[in-house]
């Protein structure tokens, strides 16, 4: 009985050996470009910071180790397939919008939890003796991978919809302000540029989407290319609504401040309605603390006189 786990030991031994080559090859590779890309700098002509004997200490590791994961993301996002696309564009709305934002969560989605369920298997082969013994070690190494793989989206998805949220309670400042600066005379691209730089402070998010909103703009003058990246990017409503504004007045010649004065009214009424949504629901969100916490005070004040009483009565007869 034992001949079988025997090989599923071996299998594993060899599993994170291969793990480990890999990770070796892979730091070889990056050290050797790190000394090519050196080579040719300083053939070209360009300074560039000198090496210590440690070839860069613990700056070149760190380097060295984010380009590991990078790789080992970039060969793990085959993995997601026709889904790359959509999980771009959803870390790029939870503010992850590096270039290599993609391949580190391939990388912590797909590589830790598979290394995590091969090191604690063969963990518990090692440490365990054969028997029904290995059942909950072996539940619990494989609950932990999972949990890894699920932390990932938990904390993207956290991190997006608290994003989400603050750049929709800062919306209605940004439309105020743009009204003002249209009234004074800006244009659509300086009234974006001066309303941004004025919400750096108080709404950073929504403040350095805009800047980078204008950048495109102006870079690439390709103004619907723009407007539909800033709504993956924020895919909000209030956004799209937004955009969509901004594109009808390019295309029909409507007067920015008249229309960012029409986009501010609907955006007040919006605003209004969502306060009185959560307003309609408060009867309902205090049903639960009304039965916990309040009915049994409620019950034990109008019941428990009349509980005393039968008591002493029976006491009394006794």
């Amino acid at each position: 009985m034992s001949d079988p786990f025997t090989q599923m030991s071996l299998i594993l031994f060899i599993g994170m050996t291969a793990i480990f080559v890999g990770l070796a090859a892979v730091l070889l590779h990056e050290r050797s470009a790190m000394q090519t890309r050196y080579r040719i700098q300083r053939a070209a002509g360009v300074k560039t910071a000198k090496r210590t004997s440690s070839h860069g200490g613990l700056k070149h590791l760190a380097t060295t180790l984010r380009g590991a994961v990078v790789k080992a993301g970039d060969r793990a996002s085959v993995i997601l397939g026709g889904e790359a696309k959509a999980t771009q564009e959803e870390l790029s709305s939870a503010g992850f919008s590096g270039r290599d934002a993609l391949l580190v969560y391939a990388f912590l989605k797909t590589v830790l939890p598979v290394a995590t369920l091969i090191l604690g298997v063969l963990m518990v082969v090692i440490s365990v003796p054969v028997g029904t013994g290995m059942i909950l070690p072996s539940a619990m190494v494989l609950a932990l991978a999972l949990a890894i793989s699920k932390a990932v989206d938990f904390v993207v998805d956290a991190k997006r919809r608290a994003r989400l949220a603050r750049i929709r309670n800062a919306f209605p400042d940004m439309l105020e302000l743009l009204v003002i600066s249209s009234e004074a005379g800006l244009g659509p691209q300086p009234a974006l540029h001066r309303v941004a730089n004025e919400l750096q402070t108080a709404h950073p998010e929504l403040a350095k989407e805009t800047l980078q909103f204008v950048s495109e703009m102006r870079m690439t003058n390709n103004r619907r290319a723009a407007y539909e990246r800033l709504n993956i990017r924020v895919p909000l409503p209030e956004i799209a609504v937004f955009t969509q504004t901004l594109e009808q007045s390019d295309t029909y010649g409507t007067p920015f401040s008249r229309a960012m004065r029409t986009l501010i009214t609907d955006q007040r009424a919006d605003r209004l309605l969502r306060v009185e949504e959560k307003a309609a629901r408060l009867p309902v969100i205090m049903t639960v603390p009304l039965i916990f916490c309040i009915m049994p005070a409620v019950f034990v004040v109008l019941v428990g006189p009349a509980v005393l009483s039968v008591f002493d009565n029976i006491i009394a007869g006794g």
